[in-house]
């Protein structure tokens, strides 16, 4: 397996960028305007406008020229994604997975740009917003740290997690495994099911537990970006190899965290498993 090259863009770089823009202030009186906390509508409708505000921002010529640079020198202006990270995910009791954005296949200067911009944003999408209210999270401690990674034009990507997520009294050893056609990103409200099985390295036994229901995948735009694509001809996405693979991945890594059950996110192209993150799992 392959984890993809790249570099990140710390928490400091989007408070710096709030307070250059004095974004901060404007967060500071949102979050004390009583419609704010009382009202979910104008709640969603403010935190459309600040996002905005936070997209419009101007980021540091300093900076700017310094992701560039490294952009150019590391990828040769190859395709890269702008992968979300906070400082309010993966604890205890609150995951964060899917609450932030992740911008796909950025292929020029501005894309680049705007991508950690709109990955910035995203600490203030409406669905983060309420489940960090719900977990009792101090929101203007929330910071957001950038991942530029070497995208990566899966035929086939997916999730899989170290352990049986519907059924946690198995005693035995499971691998849980999700996968679909193309880049693994939703694409639209009410997508089709993804393909599902259930690996026991012990017993060496798959359980199928849905097939892939799409009709549709998403594959890099050659002008950045992503477009979907209709599917044509067999739909089963997982060979009997690539699940052991994929298990025997997934144990490396969980071995790696001091047998922690992760939640690992995984691309395959050209005969090559990629592994593009990996977070502790958490139940529930």
């Amino acid at each position: 397996m392959i984890i993809p090259p790249g570099f990140t863009i710390p928490f400091f770089y989007y408070d710096q960028f709030l307070q250059d823009n004095k974004l901060d202030d404007a967060i500071y009186a949102m979050l004390n305007d009583q419609k704010f906390v009382h009202d979910p509508a104008y709640r969603r409708t403010y935190l459309t406008k600040l996002r905005e505000q936070i997209k419009q921002g101007t980021m540091s010529a300093r900076l700017r020229a310094e992701i560039l640079r490294r952009w150019h020198a590391e990828f040769g202006g190859r395709g890269v994604f702008a992968r979300s990270s906070t400082n309010s995910e993966d604890l205890p009791n609150f995951n964060g997975a899917g609450l932030y954005t992740s911008m796909p296949n950025l292929r020029t200067d501005e894309q680049l740009i705007d991508g950690i911009k709109t990955v910035w944003a995203s600490v203030w999408n409406f669905e983060a917003h309420e489940a960090r209210e719900r977990a009792g999270i101090e929101h203007t401690k929330v910071f957001m740290a950038v991942l530029i990674q070497e995208g990566i034009n899966s035929e086939s990507s997916g999730v899989m997690i170290t352990a049986d997520p519907f059924n946690r009294t198995q005693k035995d050893a499971a691998i849980y495994i999700s996968a679909k056609r193309g880049l693994g990103m939703k694409v639209v409200e009410g997508q089709k099911i993804a393909e599902q099985v259930v690996f026991r390295p012990v017993a060496n036994a798959t359980q199928v537990l849905t097939r892939s229901e799409e009709d549709s995948l998403l594959t890099f735009d050659e002008h950045g970006g992503v477009k979907e694509i209709p599917i044509s001809g067999e739909r089963v996405v997982l060979t009997d190899e690539l699940i052991r693979r994929l298990a025997g991945a997934a144990a490396q890594i969980k071995r790696v965290f001091r047998n922690r059950d992760q939640d690992i996110e995984w691309a395959y192209l050209r005969g090559q498993l990629y592994i593009v993150q990996a977070r502790p799992y958490i139940p529930g």
